[in-house]
């Protein structure tokens, strides 16, 4: 019976949306749509084209070639200076090993950004025509040791390890430390010419019978001052194919919620023999089936792995769709609405796809899943601990914002007037189960976790931008704040609404907060860690050590000193009181961070 209620909603939502399509507004979205989506694929296929053809560049007959897109090159088998002073007709003039230039801001850019290109083409002739003993261009030559199997023997050349066994028992401790390097993790590393000169210092003293040390014939030389990460521009825009359609489905549903919630549809169709849950899933079906669809379309299009964009961007479409399931059952009209969809397509189109466009470069990327689509994409591997903590906290928003949703739909909260903080109140206090007050208040900060982590990844990812001092400072207490108002605004409102009044209640509900929030943190710390951990911010902000009764009694104490501060002086207090715990907070974490480093 459930399921058929389900199903005629779903129906129900499928004929409004059809009918909505039938409109004048209908082809003018679609259209809109298919442009965006076809600049996006042009962009993918193409790469960076916005510099394509920027600059003409005048050269000689028989002149060099430009091999970049942002030049494009004409050749000037007249005066040169006719073309690029009178005419303008060129940006710069490459003349054997003179660049001429005008005094204007055009031809002085073209001029810098031509420098630019031959210096990258200067250096990589020099790594090829060159010897690696050379001072300039600081080179790195890689040479891989081949590994014998179980059963080869000595004629076929020593293995490392051999080598280093043979090294440790004829040579002191000095001559041994002259060929090998450690690490910070403790492990050895042999470099090519320590080996080298170490076993011609073996065979010269006769302590080493006559060994042929054969590298294998594939090497690689790399150039540091070559190797920019690039900017995965490309695979960015491939993704950004995924986001829009789901964006633009979206906005339906919005807008049905909000359609019907003006209208007092909601008021009928609650007044029907269906839950809010059912509604709520009912509606969201169809729209959730069209995202669905759009993903295996482009995936398809685009020749990718069905099942792992599946894997990738599922999550996605949860968390996107969470979203703006909550914004039209908070807001009360279409302003309202307007605004803060726009507010929260923002938002979430910057989370999602600005840490890939550092894929490579820094671990944080690895926040947003469009990173793991970025990789699936370029080739490269990723590992289960990356998909689960770019994933993982999603899924619980969308958990999160289903039990939210199916709380407050009803008429009065729905229909009720007042300013958006004293509407986040009433939510909290309707999803609060007054009969089991206690498991209420730790499941709601245990599920509140996932929010908290995810805009203290935004937080963390915002001060790498500031130096270390200023950024660490203003890092930890954001963080401070964010998780002291998780863990204590259920608590506020019960004492806002009488329904807690001794400190004794105040003290036991703060423990059972701390409780739920360290049980969700170290679930998530133990995903996190392996991908965050490299950066410093990072690791004083996660990095808050493993054990869990010291964390415990920290969580509980700033807790209940907001929450006792709160009941003493009244709900109007409370954010003085949060800013309170939270200073508190800050100096604890300071304190675990000079113990840690």
């Amino acid at each position: 019976m459930e399921l058929d209620n389900i199903l005629i909603i779903s129906k129900r939502e499928i004929q409004r949306v059809v009918a909505r399509f039938r409109g004048e507004s209908g082809p003018v979205a679609l259209l809109v749509l298919v442009v965006a989506l076809g600049i996006s694929l042009l962009v993918s296929r193409q790469g960076a084209v916005l510099g394509k053809g920027m600059y003409r560049v005048g050269v000689p007959p028989n002149g060099p070639i430009i091999q970049d897109s942002r030049f494009k090159t004409v050749t000037v088998a007249g005066s040169p200076e006719y073309w690029l002073f009178d005419q303008k007709a060129i940006d710069v003039y490459i003349d054997k090993d003179k660049v001429l230039t005008r005094n204007d801001a055009r031809s002085i850019y073209a001029a810098g950004a031509l420098k630019q290109y031959l210096e990258k083409q200067e250096l990589a002739r020099i790594t090829d025509e060159y010897e690696i003993d050379r001072a300039f261009p600081l080179r790195v030559e890689v040479n891989y040791l081949p590994v014998p199997t179980g059963g080869a023997s000595m004629a076929q050349g020593p293995s490392l390890s051999e080598l280093v066994e043979a090294f440790r028992a004829t040579t002191n401790s000095t001559e041994t430390t002259a060929a090998t390097g450690t690490s910070q993790s403790g492990e050895e590393h042999y470099t090519d010419a320590a080996v080298r000169e170490q076993i011609e210092k073996m065979k010269r003293d006769s302590r080493l019978p006559e060994i042929e040390l054969d590298f294998m014939s594939d090497r690689e030389i790399i150039v540091p001052s070559l190797m920019s990460p690039p900017m995965p521009f490309s695979q960015v825009a491939v993704t950004f194919l995924y986001v829009i359609p789901i964006f633009f489905i979206c906005i339906f549903l919005t807008s049905s919620f909000i359609e019907e919630k003006v209208g007092r549809k909601v008021a009928v169709l609650l007044s029907a023999p269906v839950t809010p849950l059912q509604v709520i899933v009912g509606k969201m079906l169809p729209h959730m089936a069209f995202a669905l669809a759009s993903v295996i379309v482009i995936t398809l299009l685009l020749k990718g792995n069905l099942l792992l964009a599946l894997a990738i961007f599922i999550p996605i479409i949860f968390f996107v769709f969470a979203i703006y399931l909550v914004v039209p059952l908070v807001c009360r009209t279409f302003k309202d609405v307007t605004f803060v969809g726009m507010l929260a397509i923002s938002v979430i189109s910057s989370f999602l796809l600005f840490p890939p466009m550092f894929s490579g470069v820094s671990d944080l990327s690895y926040m947003s899943p469009l990173t793991l689509a970025v990789k699936m994409y370029r080739g490269e591997p990723f590992g289960l601990r990356e998909y689960l903590f770019s994933t993982v906290p999603m899924y619980f928003v969308f958990l999160l914002s289903m039990y939210v949703g199916s709380r407050i739909l009803n008429e009065e909260y729905l229909m009720g007037i007042g300013p958006l903080y004293r509407k986040a109140a009433e939510a909290i206090y309707l999803i609060i189960n007054r009969r089991h007050i206690y498991a209420s208040i730790m499941l709601l900060s245990l599920f509140l976790v996932p929010v908290v982590f995810m805009a203290q990844l935004v937080i963390l990812a915002l001060s790498l931008n500031i130096p270390l001092p200023y950024g660490l400072g203003a890092l930890l207490l954001a963080a401070a704040v964010v998780e002291e108002a998780a863990k204590s605004a259920g608590i506020a409102t019960l004492l806002e609404k009488r329904l807690v009044r001794s400190a004794r209640d105040v003290v036991v509900l703060s423990f059972l907060s701390a409780v739920g929030f360290l049980l969700a943190e170290k679930g998530l710390l133990l995903i996190s860690l392996s991908a965050v951990s490299e950066a410093t911010l990072a690791a004083a902000l996660f990095s808050s050590g493993m054990l869990f009764l010291i964390p415990l009694l920290a969580h509980f104490g700033f807790t209940a000193l907001v929450c006792l501060l709160t009941n003493r002086f009244g709900v109007r207090y409370y954010p003085l009181a949060l800013v309170a715990g939270s200073l508190v907070h800050l100096s604890y974490n300071l304190a675990v961070l000079g113990m840690i480093s």
